[in-house]
């Protein structure tokens, strides 16, 4: 056969028609979650071999000191909950954790699957936490907030469970052990133990409750003697009684047991109890609390540290080595902030702070007052995107932070610079309760009650010179209560009067210098539930892509839709999901959706607010959704993200929509081959608003239309207009705007397999 009649393989084809064409990487899904949480927080650490898993209050991490590498997984790769509190490896290597809801998950490392038990959370306990596991041989003991369940390894199903200890009904179990055929539990009410002749463990009278006085933490072996880990010192079991260790009278938590000593932490520093009787203080004091042990490969006992994750003890340099992936300092994520690269900010909270954090979409920076000098607070609760991607983080009593794009922090805006007035109170005492960039390209700061009437609203001009706008909301009063912070269209900024843990009823507020809104006093106006607020209480603030101005309370939400007269139009939304809900947060996407969070969850409704389009929470997510009490909404409008902060970690979605382009230019495509059926559709972006897409062969036939499903962004699933999944070959998108004046084209190969 000649060279032209030879059927050329469908993979040269490829290689001969995409040549000089970009190609891009995979893209990971529509639809795919990620949950970012802080792994500092152990509770408890197991080691298989020399490599340590730790269960912590982010989720569960795996650190092979082989090649220093770490293995997260949370909700978003398999967990019930983030919330882990014990964790244990049984004899074939299998990784046990349970959770603060009752959950058991169990990871097969030999599949790299997760098992979810769910039987404890589905009992109705009140409390229902797991606090350790105890593996003796086929069987399992769970220690739990209320007893001790057995679980058959080997059946893989629980086989009793145990909740009255003599006297001592239902107690919260911190351990369990067995010994010499009898099994013992530390208690929140003592040490109990079954008595030897006992064969029905669920009966009171098997048991036996023994220094009632003390807390039990924890269970070790020595010399063949049982021990307790208590609030009141170390005790040795004697066959009859826990007898106090005298060399240990302070409260004590068993880290483990080597062949010839027990590891003890107590009294701030890591202890060792040789089975001679003596007492050793291994490691110097530390401010960290511990909250369980191990012993990893040749005798290393490793700690789970409340704020330093999985710590390795150097016995020769006296040191702690800690290990937690990067990750952010906290679960808290109050407010969040994307600049137009995708960078993340967010702050943890107005109380209790953990400082604020930096997130680049592969690498967490935090920063707190230990680590930054102009930090002068953790206690940071709101942050926005200034100019040439600079970040403004406002703490609670210190002032503003500045932050330059390349996350590095160049200065603080307070008292003395450009003259910030605090509370009453305490002058110095500074709260910026929001920032906003104006056209102009001018930093609008304005502050939470402001002790004097003429310094609640400063301005900072792209020259950095600040000049405060010395009119007052109403007159000579003062202490207004001024949170967050947006400018409309009409130059007009609007200010929330509470927040979702701050709540007042003083009147809403809002701000033209120019002296344009009507009925103003002074440039400002006011809003009240007379005027047709849903509540007193607006809690967050967004302006839609129509210039709508869109107001969240503790009551639903209300739509300013003439904000050039603010008191004339006003709406209610209806929408029964968030009617008369406490609204937290509200966002708005690429597509004008109105992303709306709640104590129950994120309720997503259609630009005009009355339809409801979708709704996340815990349950319906699998736990993908750190939480349903949500705290801030944010997107990356340029790869389609939503990002949703809560107190329990920060959860991310790929979304449809994206910042639509002003103008097509070039068209990318991702997957680009496309391999029928691993991949489910090829990702079409660059595109303007209202574009439509058109799928045709290379000998142009068109197989498909249809309109941009995500402003920015369309979809094709690989089908014709029939809906059959086409046959491999190469293809041929154009996209066009509404008018076709605008067109671009690209080409993609599709090879089923």
């Amino acid at each position: 056969m000649s060279a032209a009649g030879r059927s050329v393989p469908v993979t040269l084809l490829v290689i001969l028609l995409l040549a000089g064409a970009p190609v891009r990487s995979a893209h990971a899904g529509i639809g795919a979650w990620r949950v970012h949480t802080d792994m500092r927080s152990a509770r408890a650490v197991a080691a298989d071999g020399a490599v340590l898993w730790a269960a912590t209050a982010g989720g569960v991490f795996r650190f092979d000191p082989a090649d220093s590498s770490y293995v997260r997984y949370t909700t978003a790769d398999g967990l019930t909950s983030n919330d882990v509190t014990a964790i244990a490896i049984d004899p074939s290597h299998r990784v046990w954790t349970g959770q603060a809801s009752g959950a058991i998950d169990v990871f097969d490392p030999r599949t790299g699957v997760w098992t979810a038990i769910t039987d404890i959370t589905l009992s109705g306990r009140a409390d229902r936490t797991i606090r350790s596991f105890t593996v003796a041989g086929d069987r399992l003991y769970i220690a739990t907030a209320f007893g001790i369940a057995l679980f058959s390894l080997d059946r893989f199903e629980f086989v009793d469970t145990y909740i009255n200890f003599a006297t001592a009904s239902q107690p919260s179990v911190a351990a369990a052990a067995l010994h010499a055929g009898r099994v013992a539990a530390a208690t929140n009410r003592g040490i109990a133990v079954s008595k030897p002749s006992a064969v029905n463990l669920a009966a009171p009278e098997s048991w036996e409750l023994l220094s009632a006085d003390v807390t039990g933490t924890s269970f070790g072996t020595l010399s063949g003697s049982l021990y307790a880990g208590t609030s009141s010192g170390l005790l040795r079991f004697d066959g009859s009684a826990f007898v106090p260790v005298p060399a240990v009278a302070a409260g004590v938590r068993i880290v483990g047991q080597t062949d010839s000593a027990l590891v003890l932490f107590g009294s701030s520093v890591l202890q060792s109890y040789s089975s001679a009787g003596v007492l050793s203080v291994l490691s110097d004091p530390v401010t960290d609390a511990a909250a369980g042990g191990a012993i990893a490969a040749g005798n290393v006992p490793v700690t789970a540290f409340a704020q330093n994750g999985a710590a390795v003890f150097d016995p020769l340099r006296r040191q702690w080595r800690t290990y937690f992936p990067n990750g952010p300092r906290s679960n808290s994520f109050y407010q969040i902030a994307v600049d137009s690269r995708g960078v993340v900010w967010a702050v943890s909270g107005r109380s209790n702070g953990k400082g604020f954090y930096r997130y680049d979409g592969e690498r967490w920076r935090n920063y707190h007052t230990g680590n930054e000098g102009l930090v002068s607070s953790n206690d940071c609760f709101n942050v926005e995107i200034g100019p040439n991607h600079s970040a403004w983080i406002g703490t609670w009593g210190s002032g503003l932070v500045l932050a330059n794009a390349a996350g590095d922090l160049v200065r603080t805006f307070g008292r003395v610079s450009p003259g910030f007035v605090g509370i009453s109170e305490n002058l110095n005492y500074i709260v910026p309760g929001g920032t906003a960039v104006d056209r102009d390209g001018s930093v609008w700061v304005n502050v939470f009650r402001a002790s004097r009437s003429d310094s609640v609203l400063w301005r900072m001009a792209p020259d950095s010179t600040w000049t405060v706008h010395r009119r007052s909301p109403f007159g000579n009063a003062a202490d207004w209560y001024m949170f967050d912070l947006i400018i409309d269209r009409n130059g007009t900024k609007w200010f929330t009067n509470a927040a979702r843990d701050f709540s007042n009823d003083q009147t809403l507020t809002f701000y033209n210098e120019r002296g344009t809104l009507p009925n103003d006093v002074n440039n400002w106006g006011t809003l009240t539930v007379a005027n047709g607020l849903t509540s007193s209480y607006v809690t967050c603030i967004a302006m839609d892509r129509n210039g709508d101005v869109w107001l969240g309370t503790s009551s639903g939400i209300t739509i300013v839709t003439d904000p050039s007269d603010p008191a004339r139009r006003l709406s209610e939304v209806f929408v029964g999901a968030v009617r008369d809900q406490f609204v937290y947060a509200v966002a708005v996407d690429p597509l004008n959706n109105k992303w709306v969070g709640t104590s129950k969850g994120v309720f997503i409704l259609s630009p005009d607010g009355t339809q409801l389009l979708d709704q996340y929470t815990v349950e319906n997510t699998g736990g993908k959704l750190a939480d349903n009490a949500i705290f801030s909404i944010a997107f990356d409008r340029t790869r389609g993200i939503a990002y949703i902060g809560t107190e329990k970690g920060l959860s991310s979605l790929e979304m449809t929509a994206v910042e639509p382009a002003t103008a097509i230019s070039s068209i990318a495509l991702s997957p680009n081959p496309v391999y029928l059926p691993e991949h489910r559709q090829v990702e079409i972006r660059g595109l303007v608003e209202e574009s439509t897409v058109k799928v045709l062969t290379v000998y142009g036939k068109v197989l498909r239309q249809f309109p941009a499903q995500g402003g920015g962004r369309a979809l094709w699933d690989c089908t014709d207009g029939e809906g059959r999944t086409v046959a491999s070959g190469i293809y041929i998108i154009v996209a066009h705007d509404r008018t076709g004046a605008q067109t671009g084209t690209a080409k993609v190969a599709v090879i089923r397999r």
